[in-house]
């Protein structure tokens, strides 16, 4: 895949991922300036069903900014039709900036939920939907985390640090039920912070503790 500066300037993150990935399709979600409006300009190109999808997102776009776009990909990358299961692999590229070199994330289980829902609230009103678990919720704002609605921490702090905190409530939990983890991020937030937390969680888990595949959005 090919990112020119002048069309998307990719995430950069110290995140390990994979460096080559092929018979690839890419497709471009660039950041427009229409008017006073900044908008995500999708670019899909010559898709290939039968390819893995690299997705490639200017790192500037916020959530709210790119969301409409993202869902077109993932509906397209999981339509069925004569030449697609539509369980195809997507991937999201970005810059390692520990290796300098262009990586990709496996993303083809990322479940957008609808913008309308925190989790907490999701579960409360779907109260059948992931049962058997110890649900734990994690809010990524533009200035602050906040596990569970009650413990903050600063948005500076190291995602190890985050972590290892982490894991620590949840052993002081001693719940029969097994722990999961979902993620929720402010709608303000841009991609590169976003894509940061969404690799390093799926990547690291905390204390026993699955990471789920939903993710949810919300306007603060």
């Amino acid at each position: 895949m090919s990112c020119k500066p002048k069309e998307v300037k990719v995430p950069l993150n110290d995140n390990p991922g994979l460096h080559e990935v092929w018979n690839n399709s890419p497709i471009y979600i660039l950041r427009k300036i229409d008017g006073q409006d900044t908008i995500a300009d999708l670019k899909l190109g010559q898709t290939i069903s039968t390819t893995k999808w690299l997705v490639a997102v200017d790192k500037q776009l916020t959530l709210k900014q790119l969301l409409p776009s993202l869902r077109k990909v993932y509906k397209k990358r999981r339509k069925v039709s004569l030449h697609s299961d539509g369980k195809g692999e997507l991937y999201f590229a970005y810059l390692d900036s520990l290796q300098k070199k262009m990586s990709f994330v496996n993303a083809t289980k990322m479940d957008l939920m609808p913008d309308f829902f925190i989790s907490e609230k999701y579960f409360n009103q779907y109260k059948k939907a992931d049962t058997g678990f110890e649900k734990w919720h994690l809010y990524v704002y533009r200035n602050k985390i906040v596990l569970n609605d009650s413990i903050k921490f600063d948005k500076k702090i190291y995602k190890k640090k985050l972590l290892d905190t982490l894991s620590f409530y949840m052993k002081r939990r001693r719940d029969s039920f097994p722990k999961q983890l979902y993620l929720n991020f402010d709608n303000r937030l841009d991609f590169d912070r976003f894509l940061d937390f969404y690799i390093y969680f799926n990547q690291n888990h905390p204390a026993n503790a699955k990471v789920s595949s939903k993710i949810f959005t919300f306007t603060p």
